[in-house]
């Protein structure tokens, strides 16, 4: 439906994006995601047309935006700092897009009622945005962005703003919409469980650059590279710095200084050992749910540690360890009571070691293992 093709903004000697190549096709949900400073809201402006890109070209339907202002793309933009008329109530502000294209007061009374409904701000249209708190002006500024019919939606963290629980209310209330529907969106995030939760497909964005393009459970699973796995997850990836090896007992990763053999997958090899051999840069990614943590060295592929930190989430108690100067977030059960700087030992089973040379991954676990061995 609508396509990037080689699209990048230079703002003075700044690359805010990148030759990005991209596609969203009607009725997708599509997520960019990333860290401040990606280049995510840039691509938003840019596909909205409030910025025009300095190389390359937007086609809507296989026709060229270039040179086409904001008014005439029929696409509609949610901001993250609100963007509301501060003299018009919040009636009149969710009816404001309606009314400018000529739709009679009854179907507008209808539309602002059923919108205001779907936000829980009923009670608070006739009040003007002054008298709101942030969360509710944000509600009323994604009301009123989607409360038209538009060929895409562009919203710029439309939820961001609000409060933990509203947050996780409104994902389903968007999700749904959109879905019954049938519209296009387009969505920004910089949360990852926003953006697994919402989106059809998730492009990865970092310093301008489309990191990984992909559905969320591909992007989870099977990162692309080191930076998209430090990035997605709670908590992200783990890494341990290793070096390659292959001998008689097969193929190896080796924490030299330590002495430390850790052996790789049964399935390890081909091309991927062939990176490990010639890389330069080599790192194990660990998730947290498959690494365990024992008081005792009586465990397989068990290894010396030491406490480093310990975070009680409730439903868990996530653990960061020390071993061999490299920091591991374990996941563990909320029952059991871990100490700052305690000797421990950490199992490590090599069918759940992601593989990354120079960056980029070579390596993914079969992701239908079953991991059932957490301390």
């Amino acid at each position: 439906m609508i396509e990037l093709r080689g699209v990048t903004k230079r703002f003075g000697t700044t690359l805010a994006v990148r030759n990005l190549n991209f596609t969203c096709h009607e009725g997708e949900f599509l997520v960019l995601f990333g860290p401040a400073g990606a280049g995510k809201s840039t691509t938003l402006r840019l596909i909205a047309g409030i910025t025009e890109p300095s190389y390359g070209e937007i086609f809507l339907r296989g026709e060229s935006l270039n040179g086409v202002p904001p008014e005439r793309r029929n696409f509609s933009m949610v901001f993250e700092n609100y963007a509301l008329y501060s003299h018009l109530t919040v009636f009149e502000n969710l009816a404001f897009p309606l009314r400018a294209r000529g739709m009679p007061d009854a179907e507008v009374r209808r539309r602002v009622q059923e919108m205001a409904a779907l936000l829980h701000i009923e009670g608070m249209t006739d009040r003007k945005p002054g008298y709101l708190s942030g969360g509710q002006r944000q509600r009323v500024a994604l009301g009123r962005g989607l409360i038209r019919d538009a060929e895409i939606y562009l919203l710029d963290e439309p939820i961001s703003h609000l409060d933990a629980r509203l947050r996780i209310q409104m994902r389903a209330e968007l999700k749904n919409m959109c879905l019954e529907k049938h519209r296009t969106v387009i969505h920004v995030t910089h949360d990852y469980k926003e953006a697994m939760a919402l989106a059809d497909r998730v492009i990865v964005l970092n310093k301008g650059r489309i990191m990984q393009d992909a559905a969320p459970e591909e992007v989870y699973h099977c990162p692309a590279n080191d930076f998209v796995a430090s990035f997605v997850g709670d908590p992200p990836m783990s890494f341990i710095k290793v070096s390659y090896r292959e001998g008689e007992g097969g193929p190896a990763f080796i924490l030299p200084e330590a002495g430390i053999v850790l052996r790789a997958a049964k399935d390890f090899g081909g091309r991927a050992a062939e990176k490990a051999r010639t890389g330069s840069e080599i790192k194990l990614g660990l998730r947290s749910n498959q690494v365990s943590l024992f008081t005792t060295a009586d465990q397989l592929n068990c290894y010396e540690a030491r406490v480093y930190l310990v975070e009680a989430q409730g439903h868990r108690n996530l653990v960061t360890v020390d071993f061999q100067d490299n920091l591991v977030q374990i996941s563990t059960s909320p029952e059991t009571t871990w100490q700052v700087g305690q000797q421990v030992w950490i199992g490590l089973d090599p069918r759940f070691f992601h593989v990354f040379v120079d960056g980029r991954a070579v390596y993914h676990p079969d992701r239908n293992i079953v991991f059932s061995s957490i301390a």
